[in-house]
């Protein structure tokens, strides 16, 4: 009797699409037959939020120069938030135009993110003052966050989802093997879910298949 290889393998194509959730959740978290349902759930309001902080970032500078009292000035808040919620809505609703316009929101929002990082990690080394420590931390957290959020846009497994189009249909699972997408990187896998543990990890980036939290949910199970 052959072996067969129970590691989590690269997908580049397919046709079992309805059947990819993310490695470690239940299959009931996803929309069936729409398998980034979830990721584009969170990444939307990712984007809305992203998109309110960068809008009241450029307020704040204009009042600063004095700008948002005149005509110029509020005309280009008013077309800030105007933009910002046209692109919330159209990517919400998987608009192909809102595609790239969110991924200019998320990158913008993770540079101001890291600039305000940077600049209080500045405030801090010179003061010695905790809290700019701790606004160094979430500064860099939410800046690592939004990054991330940018890059599964290059993913041609979230692109395909994103625009409903089906992968292509010349992938071969074995028995017991579903498709996945790795939470972290969205790179698809072919796994066999009873045989993930906590030694598993993405061949692409790495990073752990099982989230501990799942695991420890179910050691408390058993």
């Amino acid at each position: 009797m052959v072996q067969r290889d129970r590691s989590p393998r690269k997908f580049m194509a397919g046709g079992r699409a309805d059947e990819l959730v993310l490695a470690g959740s239940a299959p009931t978290s996803t929309v069936p037959g729409d398998p980034i349902a979830h990721i584009h759930r969170g990444t939307s309001f990712i984007v809305l939020v992203d998109g309110a902080i960068v809008i009241y970032m450029l307020a704040t500078v204009l009042a600063l120069t004095g700008a948002l009292d005149t005509l110029g000035g509020s005309a280009v808040m008013g077309g800030a938030v105007f933009g910002g919620l046209m692109v919330y809505s159209g990517y919400r609703q998987r608009r192909v135009w809102a595609y790239w316009p969110a991924v200019v929101v998320l990158v913008m929002a993770s540079l101001l993110f890291a600039t305000l990082a940077f600049i209080n990690l500045l405030e801090g080394l010179l003061s010695g003052q905790m809290v700019s420590f701790l606004f160094v931390f979430l500064m860099g957290w939410a800046s690592f966050g939004s990054g991330r959020r940018a890059l599964f846009h290059w993913h041609p497994g979230y692109r395909s989802g994103y625009l409903r189009q089906p992968l292509p249909n010349s992938f071969e699972l074995a028995d017991g093997e579903m498709l996945a997408a790795c939470p972290s990187c969205m790179a698809v896998l072919a796994i066999q879910p009873t045989m993930l543990g906590r030694a598993d990890r993405c061949p692409h980036c790495s990073a752990r298949l099982v989230s501990q939290s799942l695991m420890d949910r179910y050691d408390e199970d058993e």
